[in-house]
């Protein structure tokens, strides 16, 4: 999983004076946002129906319905 990590601060184009042509926001920036933001939305599990691999490490877990696996260690 992954989060997502800002790659351009726009705000600081703000301050920027008219004319400075950095002070212009191009689709390449806007781009690296969208990409960065849907990796991140995309490595996490869904609230509805989470499917998990490997080594799951939870603390207060509460379940409900069915459960087929192994529990090792806690209070049950």
């Amino acid at each position: 999983m992954s989060n997502y990590t800002k790659a351009t601060d726009f705000a600081v184009k703000d301050s920027l004076s008219t004319g400075n042509p950095s002070k212009l926001v191009k689709g390449t920036e806007i781009d690296t946002e969208f990409s960065a933001i849907q990796s991140a939305v995309n490595s996490k599990a869904d609230k509805a129906n989470p499917s998990f691999t490997g080594t799951l490490t939870a603390v207060d877990i509460t379940m409900t319905g069915s459960f087929t696996g192994t529990l090792d260690g806690g209070t049950y």
